[in-house]
């Protein structure tokens, strides 16, 4: 399920290198890149979204020492890993300032020939630090660069842990990437291809309740922290119940339309102690051929007798989506206009419905890859999914997904009649099928239900 309330997204990727000593038992997988390699234990590792250029920066708690591992494309074709250092020294050399060659030879990932580059230099406090670069060619034009920021006395004990991470790197090709981009696109086309009129409707039915929470130690409720609750509702409805407060009867022939339409009801806790809560009301239409959608989604934020609204207005037709954001206490309005590629589309009830529209005849089998709006970050993103029978629990089937290629998986658990039971995101957080009056006297007896 995705919600405007929470991001969404699963990277895989086959590594056989086990950890050295030293390092962390789970490798980083940055997809993006085609690179997997075990980090030094207890890294911690930030994502760097820049336009379409994705870079991390590792480091340990203390902050010691830094690893940024990032892309490069150079300007002229046919640069090698050596050249490329050579370059980096003599730019280093004309700035006159002080260092020496620590290490300036080749290095190999896999089948890969890179180079390794370390230099020390002195500052004018004379503290010495030191700096690495392992360049790594993926394309002909292009490289994936380790850049390593730390001090001489740190750099004693961390190379030979920096020496083991960097043996466990696995790294692909560009050429390599897309193709299985492609293949994952294919999947994903062929899968929204397959949902019918019917297939839609199949979605259809009774309003669901959802309870969200943060696990506590004893794994009883009472000892949990509530983020939220959640309802969710699909039903078959005309475009123009978009806005509830028109009467059907001053409808025109587009408002007319009929087609899927989901309905979110949630509210989110910002400060239980201040009465500070999120309430969004949301309605996402979808045309039956799938051509057309349309959502009016309102958050208000309400703390004591205060609120603030803001709204999202999403339309698409077969080529655009114009989504504008608007205030009503501040009178803003921000129109945007996305183009829709040419690449295999969820519109938003599919993306909160996903889970009830997969096939559960184990006819879907690999990664699948679709495009789809995201409210967060105000972008369309290309995301991943992956769809299984469970293995063992209550559940039948499990989807896993990545809203965006980076970032740590969201795994939802559906019953044989494809019904969400729990989904649990990145940082943990559980949104759970819950009995509307069980939700309710959990709620009470937490002090949570008043404004």
């Amino acid at each position: 399920m995705t919600c405007p309330l929470f991001t969404l997204i699963l990277g895989v990727a086959v590594v056989t290198a086990g950890p050295g000593p030293g390092l962390d038992s789970e490798p980083l997988v940055a997809e993006a890149l085609g690179l997997s390699m075990y980090l030094p234990a207890g890294s911690i590792v930030k994502t760097q979204v820049s336009d379409r250029t994705i870079s991390y920066l590792a480091s340990d708690p203390g902050a010691t020492w830094t690893l940024r591992i990032s892309h490069l494309s150079p300007s002229v074709a046919g640069t090698t890993a050596q050249a490329l250092a050579a370059e980096h020294l003599k730019a280093i050399r004309a700035t006159g300032r002080k260092f020496r060659i620590i290490t300036d030879e080749p290095r190999t990932a896999g089948s890969i020939q890179g180079h390794l580059l370390y230099l020390q230099q002195s500052l004018d406090d004379d503290k010495r630090l030191v700096n690495g670069w392992l360049i790594l060619p993926n394309s002909p034009r292009t490289f994936v660069v380790l850049t390593i920021l730390t001090t001489a006395e740190e750099f004693t004990r961390l190379r030979p842990v920096l020496d083991a991470s960097f043996e466990s790197i696995e790294l692909r090709t560009i050429d390599d990437l897309q193709v299985q981009r492609q293949a994952r696109f294919a999947r994903g086309r062929a899968v929204t291809s397959s949902f019918t009129a019917d297939t839609l409707r199949s979605a259809t039915g009774d309003r669901q309740w959802y309870r969200i929470y943060r696990p506590g130690a004893t794994g009883r409720p009472a000892d949990d922290t509530e983020v939220g609750f959640l309802s969710i509702e699909c039903v078959e409805a005309m475009r123009g119940e978009l806005t509830p407060e028109r009467s059907t009867s001053a409808y025109g022939t587009l408002e007319s339309e009929l087609g899927l339409m989901v309905l979110i009801e949630a509210r989110v806790i910002i400060n239980a102690g201040r009465k500070h809560y999120l309430d969004v009301d949301g309605r996402y239409w979808m045309s039956w051929d799938r051509a057309a959608e349309a959502w009016s989604l309102r958050r208000t934020q309400r703390m004591a007798a205060a609120t603030r609204t803001t709204a999202e207005t999403g339309i698409r037709d077969r080529l655009n989506l114009d989504v504008i954001h608007s205030s009503r206490e501040q009178f803003t309005r921000d129109p945007n206009r996305y183009r829709i590629p040419d690449r295999p589309y969820l519109s938003q009830p599919e993306v909160f419905m996903l889970g009830q529209l997969l096939a559960r005849d184990g006819s879907i089998s690999g990664e699948m890859s679709f495009y789809f709006y995201d409210s967060k970050s105000r972008r369309l993103l290309e995301r991943v999914d992956s769809w299984q029978r469970a293995r063992n629990g209550p559940a039948a089937w499990v989807l896993t997904t990545l809203p965006m290629i980076e970032a740590k998986p969201i795994t939802q658990h559906f019953d044989d009649q494809g019904r969400r039971i729990r989904r649990i995101d990145g940082d943990g957080t559980v949104t759970e099928r819950y009995e509307p009056e069980d939700l309710k006297k959990l709620w009470q007896s937490k002090g949570l239900l008043g404004r």
